[in-house]
């Protein structure tokens, strides 16, 4: 069902999560003013220290589910994901996308260098969570990570155990409404830009939904103008 595009909301994640609330909260109890920032970085702070309980905690209950229990994850998946945060540590990380998707879901993604990092994020009791890889994967179809050339249009591959019911895709944190070629298992995800990417090194990040689940993808590439 093709909803995001236009329903997308465009609300901080912050005032996602004050509900109707009018009393001013306090200093224990205040929201953060980015709170996909706060939560990402806490993150990427705990894998720095292996605090893997830290990192745990963090954890949307569905990522939990997946990586099978703690002690699973604490022997195992833990290791992959400081892997994958390691660029990012000791870095003023600066999100160039971060706010609600949905009523359950929002999205956080940070560059630093060439490298660049998405994650869905989960509101779960009043929070917003981390949401790990899952079952929607994707293949870039283009522009390729790391590659260079002229941009006019971002694709990606979706892979999915049913069908996608919806993605959104950013660039250098700009909405860019896709078209959505929805199929079982799979779909095509493709933005075109009103006009070519001006020459220098830019970040995409394409964002799906299936049901109770949803993924997110950021990379790097460089534009030849």
């Amino acid at each position: 069902m093709r909803r995001l595009a236009l329903v997308l909301l465009v609300l901080p994640l912050a005032a996602a999560c004050g509900g109707h609330e009018k009393a001013a909260p306090t200093a224990s109890t205040a929201v953060p003013a980015d709170p996909g920032k706060a939560a990402l970085t806490a993150l990427v702070q705990a894998a720095k220290r292996d605090d893997r309980k830290t990192m745990w905690n963090l954890l949307s209950t569905a990522s939990q589910r997946r990586m099978g229990g703690y002690e699973s994850f604490r022997t195992g998946g833990a290791e992959a994901l400081e892997r994958t945060l390691a660029p990012f540590a000791g870095k003023d990380l600066e999100p160039f996308v971060s706010q609600s998707v949905s009523a359950p879901f929002g999205i956080v993604a940070v560059r630093s260098g060439t490298n660049a990092l998405g994650f869905p994020l989960r509101h779960e009791h009043g929070a917003w969570k981390i949401e790990t890889p899952g079952p929607l994967t994707f293949q870039i179809i283009g522009p390729s990570p790391g590659s260079t050339g002229r941009v006019s249009q971002v694709a990606v591959e979706v892979r999915s155990p049913r069908v996608v019911d919806d993605a959104v895709v950013w660039v250098d944190g700009e909405l860019i409404p896709p078209t959505l070629a929805p199929a079982k298992g799979r779909a095509t995800v493709f933005a075109s830009l009103a006009r070519p990417l001006s020459p220098g090194t830019h970040a995409a990040v394409v964002y799906a939904v299936e049901g109770n689940d949803a993924g997110a993808e950021a990379w790097t590439f460089s534009a030849s103008g």
